[in-house]
Parts: C-alpha cells; structure tokens; sequence
C-alpha cells in the first residue's frame, strides 16, 4: 500500500512537472532585426544593405525564425525590399514591437488557463520574429511563430505605403494576445496550421480556422477583434447563404487567405463562420470540457465536419 501511495505521488509529481515546465518566449529576432534595420541606415550600397540583412539577422536567427522564413518564402531581397519601399511604416512600428517584451506574463497566464481547460494541451514555444508582411501568425510541431510587423501594428501605425488589407486589418488590430491564443490552438489540432489540407473542404477548413478564434476568445476572456468579425455579425444571414453554396467544395478563394482579393473587401469571412459554428457548438452541449475537447480533436474529414456541424445547430434549431 505504501509503494502504491508513493508511485501515486510520483505520478502527480511528474504530471504536475510537465504541464509547468518553462517554455521559450522569444523576442530575440526583434532585436536582431532592428539592429539590421539601423545598419542598413547608414548606407545606400544595396550589396552591403543585403550583407547587413544576411549577417545580423538571419545568420542570427532563432530555430523559429528559420521556420517561419521556409514556411513563408521569406529572402534577404524580400526583406531589404520591405525596410526600403516602406519607411513609415517601419518608424511607427518600432515603438510597438518594443512592448512585446511586457506581454510575457499574459501570454503564461493564457496558457495556463489554456491548460486547465483542456488537459491534453501540449505547451509550444512562442517566438516572436519580424517578417516579410505576409503573415500574423504560423505554426510548427510545438512552435508558434508571429510575424511581429503585422501581429503588433494597430491604427497608430503608419500604413499609408501598404495594402489596402493591410491598413483595414491594422484599424482593429494589435491584440497580440488574442494571436498567440489562436495560434495556440491550432498547435493542439489534428494536422496543425496545414492551409491546404486536400482531404477537408471548404467547411471543414473554416471549422479549423475559426475554432482557433473560439479557443482565444474562451482563454483570453475577451471577444476577438477584426473586421471579418464586425462584418459577419452585420452581414450574419447573407453570409450564411452564400456559405452555403459553396461549402461542400474545395475552393477557399472567397472565404480563406483571400486578403486584398475578398469579394466584400473583408478578408477571412470564413474565420467568422467557423467561429459560429465552434461557438453554436460549444453553447449547446452540457459538458463544456467534454466540448472543447471535441473541437480540439475534430477530424477534418468531409464526414466528420458535417457531422460536427450538423450537430452545431442543434440549439439553433430548438428555437426556431
């Protein structure tokens, strides 16, 4: 009995450990970058700008920024292309990445509070990185990646040289929390942050997207911010209907990724149907542990999200 009671302790212990283990959050990549930025400042010799990029940012770069390089195309001419062509905006910006640092303690409260909900959460490394401008946010096996230069702007930056996406999502942005809740979702799914899973369709990837918006809103305990949200709540039974002509396809071009190329001048609407439909689900079963689980580890074949989806509506269908 007493080799039993401690083996139980042991157990504890060991489990207690793991789910507490430190983990990596890293702003390093923002140093680096800035202090590349600064080199390239002090001269209009393109071959020698590309040098500073190379050796004081990317040679420096933390396993997370590799990834997120590979992942995203990024280059050194991408990169030297980006300081160049938008110096306003970069000006702005800095003041901004210089807060990340302060946001470590709401960022290991999130996920811990991201723990306790859901007991199989595997605990990723955070790495904040400055990128090319063509993402917020990726993930890797146990990595969340954040491109900083768009995860952190807001409306107080300059946009004025950049996209029209980009000026409308900066307008409602800068929750940096809220990202790093979403991409800590899709750590724990089924497949990860895979954009072109081929055996899903088009529901099926709106569910993934948008369950990682619900998962935020739950363990940051604040709605998510962003204009795909404040037009589909506008727009919520046109959206719908138009939805649903096409969400047993594959096609995702005017629903996910579609930035600048959005029907409505929104991008993501799909983000706002997957987050109904996980948020529908969630409020209609009893056992709200039992039914994140159920969101987390959905399989996102054809069948299983039109079951799950099916299932979504049950509440909204008891009050019609």
């Amino acid at each position: 009995m007493k080799n039993l009671l401690l083996l139980f302790t042991a157990l504890i212990f060991v489990r207690s450990s793991s789910q507490n283990k430190k983990f990596v959050i890293s702003t390093v990549d923002i140093t680096n970058y800035w202090q590349a930025y600064d080199s390239i400042q002090c001269t209009t010799d393109r071959t020698k700008q590309l040098r500073f990029v190379q050796e004081i940012y990317l040679d420096k770069a933390s396993k997370g920024e590799k990834d997120f390089m590979e992942s995203r195309n990024h280059s050194p001419e991408l990169f030297l292309n980006n300081i160049l062509n938008y110096p306003k905006f970069w000006i702005s910006l800095r003041p901004l990445t210089a807060q990340i640092q302060g946001k470590r303690k709401e960022i290991e409260k999130v996920m811990t509070r991201f723990a306790n909900l859901y007991p199989s959460f595997k605990q990723p490394d955070i790495y904040f990185t400055i990128g090319c401008l063509n993402s917020g946010g990726t993930t890797e096996i146990a990595e969340i990646l954040i491109g900083s230069e768009i995860a952190c702007s807001t409306a107080a930056v300059d946009a004025s040289e950049l996209s029209s996406w980009h000026q409308s999502m900066f307008n409602s942005n800068g929750d940096i929390v809220n990202l790093v809740a979403h991409e800590a979702g899709h750590t724990q799914q089924k497949g990860g942050d895979y954009e072109n899973d081929e055996n899903s369709n088009l529901l099926g990837k709106c569910i993934k997207e948008g369950s990682c918006d619900f998962i935020s809103e739950l363990v940051v305990q604040k709605p998510v911010n962003s204009p795909y949200m404040e037009y589909g709540n506008a727009h919520e039974e046109e959206i719908w209907r138009l939805f649903q002509l096409e969400m047993l396809g594959q096609n995702t071009k005017n629903w996910l990724y579609n930035g600048d190329d959005a029907p409505n001048g929104i991008a993501d609407l799909g983000y706002f149907i997957g987050y109904k439909i996980c948020k529908s689900y969630y409020e209609s079963e009893k056992d709200k542990k039992k039914a994140l689980k159920e969101i987390i580890e959905l399989e996102y074949t054809p069948e299983s999200v039109m079951q799950f989806f099916v299932l979504s509506q049950r509440s909204k269908n008891s009050n019609r």
